[in-house]
């Protein structure tokens, strides 16, 4: 148990740091969208995430890719900016075996996205979820977002819930929980290997 004197030490110490501290410069900002000068469409920033995970001893690789795609209509969102349609791709192989591999565009989601909602947005993100890692390590687990791909819109947001079983097979809900960072490290490893 700590002494009080200790505890008074170390707040002091705290403060004298604080104090001293100078303000950092603040970083540069995110660029998450690129702009056409020609034509002034606006384009997602693309991006891939791999990772391993360990189902029931098994590692499996997984690769998502989130793209715009210049060879679909250009949709206008409610602010009237263009914008190139986005998809997601999830690739999942397990030694040199391919699990699963499927596309997906906002047309994929229209039993869970309100129609003219859709007409306006877009796919505009992909992660692995996992907070829900936490309490089902029997599958993978992906937040796809579709929504207005104009960040510093008010519009709703519509995050998507994928869940691909080890064959392959896959079911799509309403999101709940929304956490997308590992909560520490090893959290991809099977509670059976931590044992090892």
């Amino acid at each position: 148990m700590k002494t009080l004197k200790t505890v008074i030490v170390a707040l002091f110490a705290l403060g004298a740091i604080a104090c001293t501290n100078e303000k950092k410069p603040e970083s540069p900002e995110r660029i998450v969208e690129d702009i056409d000068p020609q034509t002034g469409i606006i384009s997602l920033r693309d991006y891939t995430l791999n990772d391993t995970i360990t189902i029931n001893g098994k590692l499996y690789n997984y690769s998502c890719r989130f793209e715009h795609v210049d060879s679909m209509p250009v949709l206008i969102n409610p602010q009237g900016l263009e914008y190139h349609e986005s998809r997601a791709s999830i690739d999942i192989t397990r030694e040199s075996t391919k699990v699963f591999s499927k596309t997906f565009y906002k047309s994929n989601f229209r039993d869970y996205v309100p129609n003219n909602f859709l007409k306006t947005s877009t796919v505009v993100g992909i992660n692995y979820n996992f907070m829900k890692r936490e309490s089902d390590r029997s599958a993978f687990y992906f937040i796809i977002t579709v929504g207005d791909p104009d960040e510093t819109s008010d519009n709703m947001a519509y995050p998507l819930e994928l869940k691909i079983a080890t064959d392959g097979s896959f079911s799509i809900k309403k999101a709940e929980d929304l956490e997308t960072e590992p909560l520490h490290p090893g959290l991809n490893i099977d509670p059976s290997e931590d044992a090892v």
